[in-house]
């Protein structure tokens, strides 16, 4: 929330819209997924994301400018869609990709998430679930990924995940709310 004392320092005020402004984008234009990684020991890892893809460097360039002044760890990579068909753009993707700075940056966005708030709040559930672990992160000492409770967390984050509207079900009509 924005702080309305008159007190508030415009630069609590200025970080608070940027993490508004960020919020939105992951919303629209983010993807908050996980995968399982197997490690040098054999044992399996739970590895979260954030990634956000654009064409316009100037997004991507306001969100690590945030990502720096929050202490966020991220890096880009490039999708070079051109080579696939001439008329389309290549695309700068920034990620996040470790658990710390994941949950960091959703724990921030998290007031001002529409869409994906459930979806982050999951998110979060695993991450807390994983790093309660011995050792939870790349460096394993239990195979974590294998218990019903990860599972069980998992499968509550796939199934927000794979939310959908469907078209079936749902009326179109002008200057009316979507239902479903």
């Amino acid at each position: 929330m924005i702080p309305q004392s008159e007190n508030a320092s415009l630069q609590s005020i200025s970080r608070e819209v940027d993490l508004a402004w960020l919020a939105g984008i992951i919303d629209g234009e983010g993807n908050i997924q996980y995968c399982v990684k197997t490690a040098k020991n054999g044992k399996d890892y739970f590895m979260p994301k954030v990634r956000i893809s654009n064409t316009d460097i100037r997004m991507v360039k306001k969100i690590s400018e945030i990502y720096k002044a929050e202490n966020i760890v991220f890096f880009y990579t490039i999708n070079k869609r051109k080579k696939y068909n001439a008329k389309w753009k290549d695309q700068l993707h920034i990620e996040i990709a470790s658990q710390g700075s994941t949950k960091k940056i959703l724990k921030l966005v998290m007031p001002y998430l529409i869409n994906k708030k459930d979806l982050a709040f999951k998110m979060i559930n695993i991450i807390n679930f994983v790093q309660d672990q011995p050792r939870g992160g790349n460096f394993v000492s239990s195979n974590y990924v294998n218990s019903d409770e990860f599972k069980k967390r998992s499968e509550e984050y796939e199934y927000e995940r794979l939310f959908y509207i469907d078209p079936s079900t749902t009326t179109r009509r002008a200057s009316e709310i979507v239902t479903w």
